[in-house]
Parts: structure tokens; sequence; C-alpha cells
């Protein structure tokens, strides 16, 4: 590429392609490297649109206004804790978790430039943990002992209900 290329497509003033030329410029590797660039090759790269499954996924049925950017996604998994997240961060969580194959986790971490610690402390925290269709599969992703959810075999008891038992058993007593 030439000067003109490089300072059309990275937005680099001349000037400072000028100090880069130079020998002595410790950017100078810099300056070989992007004349020696296709422009084709540049071109292509950035025009490409970061376009991940998970921004189809996520953004399913969902008005245009209210539709998630990268930048939400960064910062939804930029917390450790899926009860300190925002609802709408909770719903990003939510369509991660129950949609995205365990094995794109590697992938999106790439593509959002996301920590996967964060990733799994979010999950540990989460309510999917219990979800059977879930937990087995991000269970093992992430190398976490599965937790047996008995929890369809037990059913709650509504509070409300629970206090009038009590109250009828202390009558009872």
């Amino acid at each position: 590429m030439t000067q003109v290329q490089i300072s059309k497509y990275l937005d680099i003033p001349f000037t400072t392609l000028n100090d880069w030329k130079k020998e002595d410029s410790n950017r100078n590797k810099l300056y070989q490297l992007l004349i020696n660039l296709d422009e084709k090759e540049v071109q292509s790269k950035l025009s490409k649109k970061t376009n991940h499954r998970f921004f189809h996924i996520l953004n399913r049925n969902i008005d245009k206004t209210s539709k998630f950017t990268e930048y939400d996604i960064r910062k939804a998994f930029d917390k450790k804790d899926y009860h300190k997240a925002t609802i709408r961060e909770q719903s990003i969580y939510a369509k991660f978790f129950k949609e995205l194959e365990a094995s794109e986790l590697d992938e999106f971490i790439k593509i959002f430039n996301v920590s996967k610690r964060n990733i799994k402390s979010i999950y540990t925290s989460s309510p999917f943990r219990t979800l059977k269709g879930i937990a087995k599969t991000w269970d093992s992703r992430f190398r976490l002992k599965h937790i047996d959810s008995n929890i369809e075999n037990k059913k709650t008891i509504p509070s409300a209900l629970q206090n009038i038992l009590d109250r009828r058993n202390l009558t009872h007593v």
C-alpha cells in the first residue's frame, strides 16, 4: 500500500507516517509492515462486519431501538455476579446460556474480548446452574461438579400457606 492508502484506510496523518518512515524511528517496522500489505486484503478486513451468530440469537424478536450492541455484551460480561447485573444484562445471560453452544465459548471470548473467568463467575451465581437441560452442558464446559437438581421433585410451599400450616401446628400442640 502507498502512504495515501494507509492514511485513507487507517486514518493515520501523513506527518506521522513520514516520522515512522525514518529508519531510526521506533515505529519503522510498523511502517514497513503497512506498506507491504495488500490494499484489497486491507479493504476486505476493514469492511468485514463483526456479525457473530450470537447477535442474531440475542436480537431475535426485539425492535430496532432495543437491540443489543457489542458494547452491551462487553459491559454485561465485565460483571462477575449475575445478581449485580441489570435486567437487560440478565436477559443477555439468559440467551447466552440457554441458546449458545458451549463449544462456541472460545470463539465468543475471542470476538467480544471478554473474560472466561467472568463468564464462569456469572454462570455459577446464576439460576441457570439449576436448570436441567443447561446445567449439565455448562458445568462440564467450566469443569464444575454438576449439582443434582432434584428441585423438580421438591415442591415449594408458598410462604402464606406455610404460615397457615405453622399456626395450625402450634394450636394442635
